[in-house]
């Protein structure tokens, strides 16, 4: 009998939101609309934003949040070096010169001590940013921010739903964006939200994502803009897979659980480290170990897909040269021995079981052989 291959991403797809697609077609209503306009108010009452806009995508939503600051052209933005692509070439695209800083071996996430560090003179805005499904020392960056009058741009992709002290990821910052793609816990198949803290702000955002006007369907453009807009039938499906959030959350902190009570007691292995103050909403399951690509192919050729961690940003080929050289060995190391597992709701606990067995088997080898 052939084993069903185990797929990274799985989104979880049903009736709920096949129906609320299908209101979208009924009402004949494609662009931004009705179903916008709840999605919106209810991303506002999950987040505590006041101000809410959408974008085709994590990335551009990135790209607007910087568009909208207008930061000096050329002045640098702190990154981290571990994290998705996105983060930094939104930053490039704005103008801006990427300055990457280490992050902490244990959450993966940058700590505030390494973006003050990192600051200078030309220093405009930091970008703290949410890994695998816990928030980032959000509070603390924050404050450093308006200390040194730097502006706050927070990555916020992996983290709906998720809270750092009570408070949402992404609203800390003076924008912060998440990201509905695809393999996120909630999906509107791509797009994304912008959360902005003051209503000027937010103004900009709202009239440079819709060609520089306030509305559409008028002629007169009060700045120069571009089209961010999204679909009623996205907002639809999203709005739809929000009230899945509370199902979301349990399931996948079972399963992570499962992981890793499945995992314990293996010398070779390590964990991502799990922050107090921070929710999670397990985004994968990571894990870090010296002999990840004997695990990699072994999971693979037992048809369980596996993901690698981030390449460290430092590495990237397209930043050469728009970056200064620096020395993150902590990202090195993430990647040299980071390997992700699905967690969605379609593996099953035998699919976790049997990744699990598969994995302590390979060790157990690898152990017998050295």
């Amino acid at each position: 009998m052939q084993i069903q291959r185990v797929q990274q991403v799985q989104p979880w797809i049903g009736r709920p939101e096949t129906e609320a697609i299908e209101a979208c077609l009924e009402r004949n209503w494609l662009t931004e609309g009705p179903a916008a306009a709840a999605f919106r108010q209810n991303l506002g009452q999950l987040t505590g934003s006041p101000h809410i806009s959408f974008a085709p995508n994590g990335t551009l939503g990135l790209f607007l949040a910087l568009l909208a600051l207008d930061l000096p052209r050329g002045s640098e933005i702190i990154i981290p070096g571990f994290t998705f692509m996105a983060s930094a070439s939104a930053a490039v695209f704005a103008g801006l010169k990427p300055v990457l800083i280490d992050v902490d071996p244990n959450t993966f996430a940058a700590r505030p001590e390494a973006f003050e560090r990192a600051i200078t003179s030309r220093t405009s805005a930091l970008m703290p940013v949410h890994i695998y499904g816990q928030a980032a020392n959000a509070a603390e960056i924050a404050q450093l921010g308006r200390r040194r009058g730097l502006a706050v741009i927070e990555d916020a992709a992996q983290a709906c739903g998720v809270r750092y002290r009570g408070q949402h990821a992404g609203t800390f910052g003076d924008v912060g964006v998440i990201s509905f793609f695809a393999d996120k816990s909630i999906t509107m198949g791509e797009g994304a939200v912008v959360m902005a803290r003051d209503p000027a702000l937010a103004r900009r955002i709202s009239l440079i994502r819709n060609q520089g006007r306030e509305s559409s369907g008028t002629f007169v453009h009060e700045m120069l803009g571009m089209n961010f807009r999204v679909t009623d039938l996205q907002c639809a499906l999203g709005n739809a897979q929000l009230a899945r959030l509370p199902q979301v959350r349990a399931d996948r902190l079972r399963r992570y659980k499962l992981y890793a009570e499945a995992l314990s007691g293996l010398p070779q292995m390590r964990l991502m480290r799990l922050d107090p103050n921070s929710d999670f909403i397990p985004f994968r399951f990571p894990l870090l170990c010296p002999r990840m690509p004997e695990l990699r192919e072994a999971l693979e050729n037992a048809s369980i897909q596996t993901r690698s961690m981030f390449y460290p940003l430092h590495r990237q080929p397209c930043l050469q040269g728009l970056i200064d050289a620096v020395d993150l060995p902590i990202c090195d190391t993430l990647f040299g021995e980071g390997l992700c597992l699905p967690i969605h709701q379609g593996v099953s606990d035998e699919d976790v079981q049997r990744a699990c067995d598969i994995i302590r088997h390979t060790l157990m080898q690898e152990s017998v052989a050295c």
